[in-house]
Order: C-alpha cells, then structure tokens, then sequence
C-alpha cells in the first residue's frame, strides 16, 4: 500500500518533489493548483491522511493518526498571480509569504497592511488557515478580513473558487467558512487579499495617566471619534518600569504610546485626537523615545526585554478594567506580583498581557518570573477572578460549537482524511 502511494504521488509530481519523512509518511511539494488537485486525490484512493504544512521545514506532530499520511508543502506555490493596483487588490498563491510580497508590493508604493514582521513570515496560505486572535493589525484588522476570495481543494479533490466581486454581487461567502479552518474543510491555494498604499507619514505618541483606568477610559474615547491608531499599548507603572528601564511614571499611573499612520493630514488628526483623549482624562506628554522604542522593538529584530506573559486574556471594553483589577487583586491574594499592559485595542475589547513575578526576590519591575507549581497556582487564581469579571481567556474558542463543526466537516470529508485531528479532534 504504502509503496504504491508513493509511486503514484511520485507519477503525479516527480521524484524529485517527493521525499519520504519516515516508512508512512512522505512530503510533497507541488508546483501548481492542479497538482494539489491530484495529490488529494491519491491521497484518498489510498486512505491517507492529507497535512498542509506550508513552508515548515519539519514535519509536525501528529496524534492519534493511525494511516498513511501525505505532508502537503506549499513553497513552490509562490507566486503573485495578478495585481490590481486600482481596486487594491492582489491574487497571490498560498505558499508565499507575508514578506515575500511585501517585497513585490513595497516598490510599488503598497503593503499589506501594519502587520509585525513576526506574523508575516508565515505563509499566506497559513495566515488564513489557522485563524487565530493574534493576527491582527490596529489600523487594519484581523489578517482573515483583507480576504475577499480564495481557491481552495475539498478532500474530494474537487476545486472551489470563491469570488472576489462587490459585496452585493455575492451570496453565501464560503471563504469564510474555509479561513481557520486549519485544513480540515481544504487546503488553501491561493487567495485574493485586500491591500493598502503604504502610509505617507507615520506618528509616534507617549503619554503618562493616573492609571489604567484612566488609560483604558482614553483609549476608547479616542476610538469612539474614530482615531485610526497603527498601535497603541498601555502599560501599568511596573511594566514600564520593566520595559524601560526605569521609574517612568508614578506608582499607580500608566503609560501609553501610540502610532498613527496614512496621509499626513489625517495621520496628525489621528495622533490629535489620541492626545484630545488623554487630556481629557487627565494625562500628560511622555517621552517620546518611550514610543520610539516601543515601536522600534514591535516592527524590528530587537528583542523585548525579558520572558514573554505569564498567560493572556481579553475582555469587552466596558469589562476591561474589572478584569485587569480582578487580576491584580486575586495574585497579589496568592503572594505573588503582576506586571500588566494591554494592547489590541478594538471596538470589541483588548487583550491584557500578564506576567507572574516573586516580589519577594525584589523589585516588581525586575523580579524574576514565577515557575512551576507557584506560578501554576497564581495563574489558577487569576483566571477563576478574570472569568468572575467577564475575561476570557485569548484565543479561547467556543466548544459547544464542535457539534457543528464536526457535522461540516463529515459532509465535506466522510472519509476524514483532510488535517485529522486538528481543530476539533
């Protein structure tokens, strides 16, 4: 069986675009939709396991999959198929990279949008695949919304393309039922994305207020009259401390710096607005290196100091504030310290970054982090008093939704041979 799998995957490809990773699995790298076409449907005539794997030098790992399985390779599907420079919009093949065609764009005066460099050295195809919180943009959303069309292979081998047309053109949009599906609905060749003109001016932004209530308070009001902020991020007194190096505020208070971005008029209204809002709440001008290094650190290879949060949850914003207290209040409970900032700010909430620290090794802004079974315990408390206030946990995901998710894909993949074991196992 296996050997007749390989043979017919190496008929389809070449040889030289198969490699055996181990006796049941191999890897795959074809150079063309139709190939894909072709290797699903070997694929299934053999009973084996489909895995897209993007550009990913190594194999995953797999639980709990009993068969053959085929490691779909998409970096030969690397191409910009067409670009439109006055609808703005770019169908590209799913094994190119973010910076792959950031390069392609940025000559031309475009870009995808204010995505770190971090998040765009994954492949196109993945972004949209594995579809999580973290891949977003303050001015430009979250990575899956610049989608307006994507072809992609069902577990049957058939093709699906869907339309990039105005939106009162379309009907139901299965583009978004395939973005996050992590492969399981099928594997993703190309997509059509929204792109953007690169911005004509960019401004940076620090302020000091009483707190984080009153930064959160700011936050939102400037949102409310429409700032379009390329990043914000607030930080409680002992995570600027820990950032920056020294006491940049008072005990209590809390930093801000933001960016804005786009043509310079309305970059500077942004940016005046942002500063409309703080006042308003009480705050004042910072240093503006502390948004300088901030933003130098978020789009560059300098390293953030110290290890990443301890965990992180998101709130809406009217519960952002009771969330972030509750927090504080249940680790200072079980002896230990936090240092907090959040950022991600949308209409919908914000996301709080927590990291554990021991104040009794020293100050909070530099004590080291908690590990093992004390850090596990304080993270227990904070999560019982975040859910309490309305927190969620980041990138949680709706399990009394897996019923349906589980009927969708037993009608597009009876046979479950397309990403098993992921999403909803």
């Amino acid at each position: 069986m296996t050997a007749a799998l390989r043979a017919d995957l190496e008929q389809a490809l070449g040889a030289e675009h198969v490699a055996a990773e181990d006796a049941r699995e191999w890897r795959v790298s074809p150079g063309a939709a139709a190939e894909v076409a072709e290797v699903v449907r070997i694929a299934g005539r053999h009973g084996a396991a489909i895995i897209p794997v993007g550009s990913a030098s190594r194999a995953p790992r797999l639980r709990g999959v009993d068969r053959s399985r085929v490691m779909v390779s998409t970096r030969r599907l690397d191409q910009v198929i067409h670009l439109d420079e006055t609808s703005l919009l770019c169908h590209v093949q799913a094994g190119l990279t973010g910076l792959g065609l950031e390069k392609v764009l940025t000559p031309r005066g475009l870009s995808i949008g204010d995505y770190p460099p971090s998040l765009l050295g994954s492949t196109l195809g993945g972004l949209v695949a594995v579809r999580t919180p973290g891949k977003s943009s303050a001015r430009h959303g979250f990575f899956e919304d610049a989608v307006l069309g994507l072809s992609a292979v069902l577990a049957d081998g058939r093709t699906v393309h869907t339309r990039a047309a105005p939106r009162r053109a379309t009907g139901p949009d299965l583009a978004r039922a395939l973005c996050g599906s992590e492969g399981t609905l099928g594997l993703i060749t190309s997509v059509v994305l929204r792109i953007h003109r690169r911005p004509e001016a960019r401004f940076l932004a620090a302020f000091v207020l009483p707190g984080v209530d009153a930064a959160v308070a700011a936050t939102y009001l400037a949102l409310r009259e429409e700032a379009a902020t390329a990043g914000l991020r607030v930080l409680d007194a002992a995570e600027a401390a820990h950032w920056y190096g020294a006491a940049v505020c008072g005990d209590g208070e809390a930093v801000v710096v933001a960016a804005t971005a786009g043509p310079t008029d309305l970059a500077a209204c942004d940016r005046d607005l942002i500063t409309s809002a703080v006042r308003a709440e009480g705050g004042r001008d910072a240093d503006l290196a502390l948004a300088e290094t901030w933003w130098k650190r978020r789009h560059s290879a300098e390293p953030w100091p110290g290890p990443p949060p301890s965990f992180q949850l998101t709130a809406t914003p009217a519960r952002l504030c009771g969330a972030y207290h509750a927090v504080r209040g249940a680790v200072t409970a079980a002896g230990a310290a936090a240092r907090v900032h959040l950022s991600r700010f949308d209409a919908t909430g914000a996301v709080l970054f927590v990291t554990f620290v021991d104040p009794e090794a020293g100050p909070v802004a530099t004590a080291p982090v908690l590990t093992g079974a004390r850090e596990a315990a304080v993270r227990d408390a904070a999560l019982t008093a975040a859910r309490a206030a309305g927190g969620y946990l980041f990138g949680g995901r709706a399990r009394e939704l897996d019923p349906y998710l589980q009927a969708l894909r037993a009608a597009l993949d009876p046979d479950g041979l397309m990403n098993p074991g992921a999403l909803v196992g």
